[in-house]
């Protein structure tokens, strides 16, 4: 890692602890503000009565509100102080004691190699995987060469909670059972997005830890519910963190929509931690700590803390831009006249098409383009290759958002849900009105824009390669990418559900992808459609080792046996012209980075298993579909034994493709030694599962 980098990553860790030292007893303080400050803010309004003694008012009001609405108190705070609350952060994202980052100027990479940042972590992850993969198959240490070490990764895919719950639960069985020491990338798409994030965060890399807090956190209240706001936003520093973000976004020029109300408040609940007692937080600072705001939590480059030595596998989250390159901006904010990818000029277009972006803890970009950004400069106003505006790192909370959006439905949606969670009284209406007024007070176009807006495509982010190329004064630009001040990243399961392209970055030389697969038509094997369509961009070919049908009895035990994990062989092929797209419509193959090694793909679907849990399908179940976002202590275990069950099941079937893989790097370096090809290797013994 280079020394300067270094010393800029520990002065910001080390600078901003300090910081919220110093910050604490102001939070603390405006956290207990009596209903003092609620008459004040009456009194200002002129609804007090002049006639009696101001002592007589306070008393009275102080009584109604105690007695008739005790929760209005903490709502009219909240509303009371967000103008201030502006101001607040307006005047932090100045201060480099709290953001060392805003004195350095984040400069655009080009290039598909890996920065050197994920180079060192490479070196460091490597020194471990020897010992690891030798204990894991079950072989003698020495009999492994560090060369011949098979690089592995783990995808999870989008699919709302269930899919959280059903990656964490897979991952879990995995450090268990020492696969995870195993691993060297871990990527998530939409939903498993969150379980990375909550892992590397305040999870402290212990899956356990996680789940047990799924769940406490994801009953009875819905992330988007009246009480859930509350929560969030009346917490010491809650407003800060949740809502700062929103602030800091609208300081820098975007227009601050649905979407971006929907990330700040579903990532709040998912990180809340209600407990500081059992939950003290982490770090040299715990007695300071608040609960469910720790502000490291909601800097993702801080998650180098579990990376930079490679004690953790490399997580990668990752979102889609769509491209038409055809088109340039409709005007500052929109892109197009037309939002919906499905619809429009796009229903018909053969060259158009979705670019996969990644966020490491180290990058934000797209191989595609080759082009990246240092995470902590990712949402910075850029011309000509370098950040124009120094800000502080954008929230995780909304690096989700942008990978997590497909949940989310139009706003409508929200409101309805919103609504069915608050009484209908004065204290419901003035919740209900909250976010409303939160995007009135920052948004441009106000409720109009919050409420017809659908979110999937709203978030507005700045194009780190907007006017990249230096244009001479009298020459215009060409429509496209470097002509557009906006980027619109969403969800990439609206492409393909499962994070292989960005796992089949051709300078990871990735042996072996274990993809977890929470999507709900699993059932349905069309999943070789699904890895034909990344495979044809990447130039390799997939196919499907062995042809294994589920047995018709549901009540059948055994109904899935052979299918929880299954090995899809990849080689190097040309690629074809055309490639048929996430719409079913076969269009031209859209550019990518080939990948020219062989790679073997483990597909393991989330499927019933009737051992661990009689009669629940993940797929069907009501409380597991994708829209749901409350589930109850009881359910998010019943899934989570699924998962290990399957894991199990299919666990002999990973260790026959690691010990091929490793076979393959065995033969590529006495090929290299001897100059000479590489024969067949030898085929993989049987295992038995652990």
């Amino acid at each position: 890692m280079p020394a300067q980098e270094d010393s800029f990553h520990r002065s910001q860790t080390l600078e901003q602890s300090q910081y919220e030292e110093d910050l604490y007893s102001h939070q603390q303080s405006e956290h207990s503000q009596s209903t003092d400050d609620v008459v004040e803010h009456f009194e200002k309004m002129g609804l007090h009565d002049e006639k009696k003694p101001h002592g007589g008012f306070k008393e009275k009001v102080k009584g109604m509100f105690k007695e008739a609405f005790p929760e209005a108190i903490t709502d009219i705070k909240i509303m009371g102080g967000m103008a201030a609350l502006e101001t607040r952060v307006k005047k932090e994202m100045h201060d480099p004691k709290l953001f060392p980052e805003i004195e350095h100027v984040a400069a655009v990479r080009r290039g598909i190699e890996l920065c050197p940042e994920e180079q060192h972590f490479l070196a460091q992850r490597k020194l471990r995987a020897r010992d690891n993969f030798a204990k894991y198959l079950g072989v003698r240490r020495e009999d492994v060469h560090p060369e011949d070490v098979p690089t592995v990764s783990f995808g999870g895919s989008g699919g709302g909670f269930r899919a959280m719950i059903g990656c964490l639960g897979y991952c879990r069985q995995m450090q268990h059972d020492g696969l995870w020491d195993c691993l060297t990338y871990v990527a998530g798409v939409s939903g498993s997005c969150w379980s990375l994030a909550a892992y590397y965060t305040f999870g402290q890399a212990s899956f356990d830890k996680v789940i047990d807090h799924c769940k406490v956190r994801f009953s009875p209240l819905h992330p988007l519910s009246g009480e859930a706001i509350r929560t969030i936003l009346s917490a010491p520093g809650g407003a800060r963190v949740t809502l700062g973000p929103l602030i800091q976004k609208s300081k820098s020029g975007l227009q601050t929509v649905a979407m971006d109300l929907y990330s700040v408040f579903t990532t709040g609940w998912i990180f809340f931690q209600d407990d500081p007692a059992t939950h003290p937080g982490r770090g040299h600072l715990p007695h300071k700590e608040v609960a469910g705001h720790q502000k490291s939590w909601y800097r993702w480059s801080t998650a180098r803390e579990f990376t930079d030595n490679g004690a953790e596998p490399l997580p990668i989250m990752t979102a889609i831009r769509h491209e038409r390159p055809w088109k340039d901006w409709k005007d500052k904010e929109h892109p197009f006249d037309e939002a919906d990818h499905s619809q429009g000029d796009h229903a018909d277009a053969k060259d158009a098409w979705f670019q996969w972006y990644e966020m490491t803890p180290y990058e934000v970009g797209c191989d595609e383009i080759q082009a990246w950004v240092p995470t902590w400069g990712f949402g910075r106003p850029f011309e000509e290759g370098k950040s124009t505006m120094q800000l502080p790192e954008q929230s995780l909370a909304l690096l989700l958002g942008l990978c997590t959006s497909a949940p989310a439905g139009p706003l409508t949606s929200y409101i309805t849900t919103i609504s069915r969670n608050l009484p209908t009284n004065f204290l419901g209406n003035s919740v209900r009105e909250m976010a409303s007024k939160v995007t009135k007070l920052w948004g441009k176009k106000g409720t109009e824009e919050f409420q017809e807006h659908h979110p999937l495509h709203a978030c507005n982010e700045h194009n780190f390669m907007f006017h990249y190329t230096h244009v001479e004064p009298g020459q215009g630009r060409p429509p496209g990418l470097e002509n557009s001040p906006r980027i619109h990243l969403i969800d990439s399961g609206m492409d393909n559900n499962c994070p292989t392209y960005n796992l089949l970055h051709p300078a990871r030389q990735t042996d072996v992808i274990i993809n977890m697969d929470a999507s709900s038509d699993v059932q349905k094997d069309t999943f070789q459609e699904r890895v034909d369509q990344i495979g044809s961009r990447r130039g390799l070919k997939f196919v499907k080792r062995h042809d294994v049908k589920p047995g018709e009895d549901p009540k059948d035990p055994n109904r899935f046996n052979g299918l929880y994990a299954q090995i899809y062989d990849g080689k190097p092929c040309p690629r074809p012209e055309t490639v048929v797209d996430s719409y079913g419509r076969n269009v031209s193959n859209p550019p990518a980075p080939i990948y020219d090694r062989e790679c073997t793909m483990i597909y393991m679907p989330l499927l019933p298993n009737e051992k661990a849990v009689p009669d629940f399908d993940p797929s069907t179940a009501k409380f597991s579909g994708s829209y749901n976002l409350v589930w109850t202590p009881e359910q998010v275990e019943t899934l989570v034994k699924v998962c290990i069950a399957n894991f199990e099941d299919g666990q002999a079937t990973i260790k026959e493709a690691l010990h091929e893989a490793w076979q393959r790097r065995i033969a590529e370096r006495e090929a290299r030694e001897a100059g000479k090809k590489a024969p067949v290797p030898a085929p993989a013994p049987a295992y038995a599962t652990t």
